[in-house]
């Protein structure tokens, strides 16, 4: 059932992707169907990966870490990999390490934040399981 809500995210983030594809295509001014073409194919695996493979912060045997650091791999290695071969950037430029930089704090917070939202749940939950015991909940 995962992998079917991993494809349709994939499906949305395609069309996503595809339409910022565009949108650079069009701010560049690039003028090429070809050109227009490659952005929008790429832009739009792009947009597939990074959304479709979401779905591994809904696998319940992962801790956050695990499935923040896994996402965070497969598109940041997939942005590095197509940014590089579509001349988007060098690795001996500073923007190529700037933006791997804004990419990780991005994804520490959204680490940091899972966590804490994570933790307030277990309190809660916690809260309501003595309420529980110390109430008529006893059979």
């Amino acid at each position: 059932m995962l992998w079917k809500k991993g494809a349709l995210y994939a499906l949305i983030g395609f069309a996503a992707g595809a339409l910022i594809g565009g949108g650079i295509h069009a701010a560049l001014d690039a003028g090429d169907g070809k050109l227009l073409l490659l952005n929008l194919l790429v832009g739009g695996f792009y947009g597939a990966v990074a959304t479709g493979s979401s779905v591994v912060y809904e696998i319940d045997e992962w801790s956050i870490l695990r499935a923040t650091v896994t996402h965070f791999l497969l598109v940041t290695v997939l942005y590095a990999v197509t940014g590089l071969s579509m001349g988007w950037f060098r690795m001996d430029e500073p923007l190529f390490w700037i933006i791997i930089g804004i990419m990780t704090c991005g994804y520490v917070l959204i680490w940091l934040i899972q966590y804490l939202l994570g933790r307030r749940k277990i309190r809660r939950l916690n809260e309501d399981l003595k309420r529980w015991k110390g109430g008529s909940g006893r059979g």
